[in-house]
């Protein structure tokens, strides 16, 4: 029992045997599958240990993480253990063939299927040996790419369809695609790739449900480990060059908010190089290779680092100086519009997605009303969540007022069990946040001339069209930008995946890009480098 992990009571007894061999090279190994419920599924993992004597569960939806088991004999190739959470029993019992096990898992009066799948574990080397953009004979591209948003494993995109999800190895040269970015797993999509003589990967054949099967040959890409200064921080990132002779018209890609590293740009970014630009990716100041402290750097020292990028791809021969273009989501909406306003001579052109015209502030306070709405919450509540964010506001900025936030929260916390705890009106975020609060965009959008692509998503909680566009295009028609393009996108989340409700409880399940948005964005592209 550790009662460390989330408050958790755990009892688990892992029960394994095998006929004619060793229960280790039976069960152990990693298994991967769903619990079903009456809402859905949950993702559940199973670790078993190379003797076979020990295991680890996790469950994220019931609060279980890498919770340890015990292993007891059991019947001829079974694999079975029992849950104990919070005086709640779940017991899974089922048999072993071939790398699958099937079974059911048993709680109170409720029975459900439940199906796990060993999965073969791979090494670094031949995770990045898969990694790049694919194409079909008809042109549609596909990738293999980290998305850091949801994890370390990478994930399949097909940009046609707009299908997205996990990568779960089963073999060498076969994986799952999982249903759902997190969960359920199941029913799974398959890909399966072709081998070289050199084992270099050369094709892949991707099965999608209810779509004809396609076989897709990895394109040429190439990737260079590069670095680049601003002041007295080093930036580090990857520049992907696409397939054909050069020079190339290149991408730079702007970061959101937090510390994010290169790898949150994976479907992106391979699909851009699919297009025929050079792609830069970079670990924003702070994060993964990169030197600096992104906490401590104002947009226009942001800014800053974004223009270093797009210079050192101007000096390089392989590269068109005159069509190099920026590529940001989020937090990058803020950043993109100052560095087209600083060296209108050097950015050729921007793509949007998702970012405002409000100010940092006003931005927050939407997303606490949006996020409410789409959560399915009253007026009532979105009232006091406005009222909660504007004192949490006040004591940033002030450094005072934190006893009246506090007072606030211990009256409404009763019938609104959603509020946050306050923050400590000295802890540091307040004063990285204090820094960009009230950082206005549209001084610079008045002095962005270059073309630009502006998407929007419909249910976007973070960025609300409705109330983040019209700063934009008002700035932009004061100052005579003749070349702008704006799309909202129906179903579109703030990562356009195409949702229900947009409320953020809906993410795990999410498969697909909402239709048009990939499509769009290459029409687009292919117009301004020609």
């Amino acid at each position: 029992m550790n009662s460390g992990r989330g408050r958790v009571g755990l009892l688990a007894g892992l029960l394994l045997t095998a006929a004619c061999v060793e229960p280790s090279r039976t069960t152990s190994g990693q298994w991967i599958g769903d619990i079903p419920h009456p809402g859905g599924a949950e993702r559940m993992e199973v670790s078993i240990d190379s003797g076979g004597r020990s295991a680890t569960i996790s469950v994220p939806g019931r609060r279980l993480d890498q919770a340890v088991a015990v292993s007891a004999p059991a019947g001829s190739d079974s694999l079975g253990f029992t849950v104990v959470v919070d005086g709640d029993t779940t017991r899974f019992r089922g048999t072993v063939h071939e790398s699958v096990w099937s079974g059911e898992a048993v709680r109170r009066v409720e029975t459900n299927r439940v199906v796990l799948r060993r999965l073969r574990p791979l090494a670094d080397r031949e995770w990045k040996a898969i990694v790049g953009t694919y194409r079909t004979e008809d042109g549609r591209l596909l990738s293999i790419a980290p998305f850091s948003e949801f994890g370390s494993t990478p994930l399949l995109v097909s940009y046609g369809t707009g299908r997205i999800g996990p990568l779960y190895p089963i073999a060498r040269d076969r994986f799952l695609v999982g249903h759902a970015l997190i969960s359920p797993i199941y029913p799974a999509d398959t890909i399966e790739l072709t081998y070289g003589p050199a084992m270099d990967v050369r094709e892949l054949r991707f099965a999608e449900r209810d779509h004809p099967a396609v076989v897709a040959r990895r394109l040429a890409t190439r990737d260079e480990a590069v670095q680049f200064a601003n002041g007295s921080v080093t930036l580090h990132g990857t520049l992907t060059l696409p397939a054909g002779p050069p020079p190339y018209p290149a991408l730079v890609l702007v970061h959101g908010s937090n510390a994010l590293t290169r790898d949150v740009f994976g479907p992106w970014w391979r699909y851009f190089a699919g297009l025929g630009f050079a792609v830069l990716a970079y670990d924003k100041r702070g994060t993964g290779q990169s030197t600096g402290d992104w906490k401590q750097a104002d947009f226009p020292t942001l800014a800053g680092d974004v223009l270093a990028g797009v210079r050192s791809l101007a000096a390089r021969h392989d590269i068109r100086a005159d069509r190099i273009g920026l590529w940001g989501a989020s937090q990058a909406g803020w950043i993109l519009p100052l560095v087209a306003a600083q060296a209108p001579r050097e950015i050729a052109f921007l793509v949007v997605h998702a970012g405002t015209g409000t100010t940092v502030r006003e931005q927050g306070v939407l997303n606490v009303q949006h996020e409410l709405r789409f959560a399915g919450l009253p007026e009532s509540a979105v009232a006091i969540g406005t009222r909660y964010q504007m004192l949490d506001d006040s004591v940033t900025r002030a450094g005072s007022g934190w006893d009246v936030l506090q007072r606030y929260y211990e009256t409404h916390r009763a019938e609104a069990t959603w509020l946050w705890p306050p923050t400590p009106a000295d802890d540091s975020f307040r004063s990285y946040y204090r820094m960009l609060m009230d950082f206005d965009p549209t001084e610079s959008w008045k002095r962005v001339t270059c073309p630009a692509l502006f998407f929007f998503g419909e249910l976007d909680a973070n960025v609300p069209p409705r109330e983040s566009w019209p700063p934009i295009e008002g700035a932009l028609r004061v100052g005579g930008n003749p070349s702008v393009t704006h799309a909202v996108l129906p179903k579109a989340n703030h990562l356009f995946l195409e949702a229900q409700t947009g409320a953020r409880d809906e993410y795990p399940g999410l498969s697909r890009f909402v239709p048009g948005y990939f499509d769009t964005m290459a029409r687009w592209l292919r117009a301004q480098a020609p």
